[in-house]
């Protein structure tokens, strides 16, 4: 089956965030594809993104929450524009919200997208981000309640292996020892891109300057592609 018709499968998509370019690097691809195939695409994102300052002389934290606003608006516009809304939340303080009320979130979104299917983080937050384990368990409860499936992003072993490099030099798991790393027939939901929304996917990362200026000076065309191919997820239980 290529990826289209995988995509296709999915229906209606949720994407639950909890900063701008978390859907880009997850599944940016998969949202491209469901926008070129005309599913409906809507992402919730629960933070601005204000603590993720990586140059506070060219990006500070004073303005960063509308930096990176205007950066996903403008990354969207090269996925294909899904259906959007922000909650913002404070940056690295979602594991201080009240669950319940992370999950009233969640559940307007779903009820406002009337989606098939959640794209999320699993309960280590893939990088063990403490905003990004919230958001999974938000939207694993919502999804739980409502009977629909809620796919949680792994990583493929020959992704990891094309990450460690950069990781190395930028920490892209910096509060994890090791990411979920699930050999890819055991992966529910797994897309390997072509080509062409492969490149989409570059593009819109590379339009979130604030957040992958770095990468880009450290990896060369090839080896991003190498890192960014294969979108895996599994299904929570």
């Amino acid at each position: 089956m290529d990826a289209q018709a995988r995509v296709r499968q999915l229906g209606s998509i949720l994407g639950v965030w909890a900063h701008p370019d978390d859907e880009i690097f997850t599944c940016g691809g998969i949202l491209a594809i469901a926008k070129e195939n005309g599913q409906q695409v809507y992402c919730m994102t629960a933070t601005r993104g204000e603590a993720g300052v990586q140059d506070e002389s060219r990006w500070p934290k004073s303005n960063l929450g509308s930096i990176r606003t205007k950066e996903l608006e403008e990354a969207y516009g090269v996925i294909g524009s899904p259906g959007h809304c922000w909650f913002d939340l404070a940056d690295g303080g979602l594991k201080d919200i009240d669950d319940n009320h992370g999950q009233k979130l969640v559940e307007q979104c779903l009820v406002q997208s009337q989606a098939d299917c959640i794209l999320t983080f699993g309960p280590d937050g893939l990088t063990g981000h403490p905003d990004h384990q919230a958001v999974s368990d938000w939207a694993t409860e919502i999804g739980k309640k409502h009977n629909i499936p809620v796919y949680h992003a792994v990583l493929v072993p020959e992704i990891y292996e094309a990450n460690k490099g950069a990781d190395d030099k930028l920490d892209l798991f910096f509060n994890i020892d090791r990411p979920p790393i699930v050999n890819g027939e055991e992966c529910d939901l797994l897309v390997k891109l072509d080509d062409y929304f492969l490149q989409k996917k570059c593009e819109a990362l590379k339009v979130m300057e604030s957040q992958t200026e770095r990468l880009f000076k450290i990896v060369d065309g090839e080896e991003l592609k190498n890192m960014e191919r294969i979108e895996s997820f599994v299904l929570a239980k």
